[in-house]
């Protein structure tokens, strides 16, 4: 791989409503220009307008555009449900293949609380059936170094968290 020892690539997985947006939004915000975020939803749901299904598109372009925005010295912060059976292979690959610093988090978030959360967003039709449907609990994924962020960090803590492990000086804030 020609990508570069200096990029850093954090993957943030999760159920629907777990947070994982509000804190790939943050996390860019935080670490400045130079900073990717590669939204799943965005090349699955718009994109592609395509179904998560095993084998789909997506994982092959997600793939892609998280390998070219690091060959080209970019930060990369990989948001999205990633199940673990659709996805594995791929987030696997692409830690292993990354010279840089990869970091991977899984927001295990109950059921409730995602709805409760989802309640506070615009999803453009997304039902509590539908997440329901979609919810995989504990949906860990094997043969990676992984944090498990709880109910019980909130956004703050969440994002310092990351900054940290990354050993980031963070941009600071605007306004």
């Amino acid at each position: 791989m020609t990508w570069s020892p200096d990029t850093r690539l954090v993957v943030l997985r999760g159920n629907s409503g777990s947070g994982k947006s509000t804190t790939a939004r943050t996390l860019r915000e935080r670490l400045g220009r130079g900073t990717a975020w590669v939204e799943q939803d965005h090349i699955r749901r718009i994109l592609l307008r395509e179904y998560d299904l095993p084998g789909g598109v997506n994982i092959g372009l997600i793939d892609t555009n998280v390998r070219y925005a690091l060959d080209h010295g970019y930060d990369v912060v990989l948001e999205g449900i990633l199940d673990a059976a659709r996805y594995g292979d791929m987030l696997r690959r692409l830690t292993a293949d990354h010279r840089g610093t990869t970091l991977h988090y899984y927001f295990d978030i109950p059921f409730a609380e995602t709805v409760v959360r989802h309640g506070t967003r615009d999803l453009h039709g997304v039902s509590p059936e539908m997440m329901q449907d979609w919810y995989r609990e504990h949906d860990v994924l094997h043969g990676v170094e992984q944090t498990v962020i709880g109910l019980d960090s909130a956004l703050d803590e969440t994002v310092a968290k990351i900054l940290t492990d990354l050993g980031a000086d963070p941009v600071p804030l605007e306004g």
